[in-house]
């Protein structure tokens, strides 16, 4: 294992503290009130990571959110499925498991443009809530067999003589290895191996007598394989690992992570079968997570921006069906990605016209904060730090305690770095 993969030990050059603390919030979730964040100093770094993963148990918030999930599920409404997505996000207290389905939801990145079905968007998502955090074998299996997936990338039409090489492609491209680590002839002959992958009665269907028996040859081996022959072959690539690692890291950790730690963390994650949730106990728990580097060194997302403000203000009831509108304006609007490559991220969200709407934004959020926290305590939550004396005199001249101090806050370059 990469030294900067090793678990990161606190010391008096870089201790375990409050600006620590709220590091692991923002990254493994959106964010944490600031008891939430004290609460988890009272633990070691270690437990407070595998709390993170493993999660808190039953959570009343989301056992209540599964009413709104069912209603939803039947509507025409897509609006309301983002903001029921939202919702969970600001209220669930087992963020990761929130953070990766937005991850894996830009992984396999497919749009409602395209499917125009809420109910199977919605389901998608669901899929990535429920298998985000376990194998990835398994989630990538259900994916291929996933409604709204088969749609989005045309398998539907993917029959014996006639195969679709859409979603063989992506499969290689975004899903598992990477441009450059596959072969047109890899995918051709993948194409072949998903015929019949299709839909019947809103749900997958192995539609035996259009799908290609013949032999295959798939990253030079030969056989007569099926859809879940493809995925094998992709997985027992070394280039599977990296391609993974790399993607986890950039989200997780940093912009551009050393070729070395990428390759390292891509082989333990090889090795350990594609376990999400055991991959996330290294990423999280590491030197390289924990370090200067790391920190503030991501752009936030426009979710990131406004989940996690809400978060760390305690906006639990926080309006997010009038957040929709916001995000799609900021360049992020849940269900529908930009293209199968989902978000670019990172730099690309801020523009002119993206922070003029985070400047809107702000000024919505700071109207509902709570006028209890002051400057003092709105700065610890939404920085994670104390305010030195000369900032502090600076936001007060916007009105100590008031809105204005808090929009001020949420305008600060600071505040839109992870």
């Amino acid at each position: 294992m990469h030294e900067l993969l090793k678990t990161w030990k606190p010391s008096k050059a870089e201790p375990w503290d409050f600006d620590s603390a709220a590091h692991l919030w923002r990254r493994a979730g959106f964010s944490a009130a600031t008891e939430q964040v004290r609460s988890t100093l009272q633990r070691t770094p270690a437990d407070a990571v595998r709390q993170m993963v493993d999660g808190p148990g039953k959570e009343p918030a989301t056992e209540e959110l599964e009413f709104i999930y069912q209603s939803v599920l039947g509507s025409d409404k897509v609006d309301d499925a983002r903001a029921w997505i939202l919702m969970r996000m600001v209220r669930s207290e087992h963020q990761l498991r929130e953070k990766l389905a937005l991850f894996w939801h830009g992984h396999f990145a497919t749009s409602f443009a395209k499917v125009r079905d809420v109910g199977w968007m919605m389901r998608q998502y669901r899929l990535f809530l429920n298998d985000g955090l376990g194998k990835f074998p398994v989630l990538l299996d259900a994916v291929a067999r996933d409604p709204a997936m088969i749609r989005w990338l045309d398998n539907e039409t993917n029959r014996k003589g006639q195969a679709n090489e859409n979603y063989a492609r992506e499969v290689f491209e975004l899903f598992t290895l990477g441009e450059g680590n596959y072969s047109e002839q890899d995918i051709r002959e993948a194409a072949r191996a998903f015929t019949g992958w299709h839909i019947m009665r809103e749900q997958f269907h192995f539609a035996r007598s259009l799908h290609d028996r013949g032999e295959k040859t798939i990253f030079g081996q030969t056989g007569k394989f099926g859809g879940e022959d493809v995925q094998r072959l992709a997985l027992e690539q070394d280039a599977c690992g990296r391609f993974l690692a790399g993607k986890l890291l950039r989200f997780f950790v940093m912009p551009e992570p050393d070729e070395a730690v990428v390759t390292s963390l891509g082989a333990a994650m090889k090795k350990n079968g594609y376990d999400v949730a055991a991959t996330m106990r290294i990423v999280l728990g590491s030197r390289l997570f924990f370090s200067p580097q790391a920190r503030r060194s991501i752009v936030k997302s426009p979710i990131d921006f406004v989940v996690g403000s809400a978060r760390a203000l305690e906006l639990r009831q926080t309006n997010t069906k009038a957040a929709v509108p916001t995000l799609r304006l900021m360049g992020q609007d849940v269900l529908s990605p930009p293209n199968v490559k989902g978000w670019p991220g990172d730099r690309a969200w801020i523009n002119t016209a993206t922070w003029l709407t985070r400047v809107r934004a702000a000024r919505a959020i700071a109207a509902q904060a709570k006028q209890s926290l002051g400057v003092d305590g709105s700065a610890l939550a939404l920085l994670g730090r104390p305010l030195p004396p000369e900032e502090r005199a600076s936001l007060q001249s916007s009105g100590a305690g008031s809105a204005e101090t808090v929009q001020a806050l949420l305008t600060l370059p600071e505040v839109h770095l992870a």
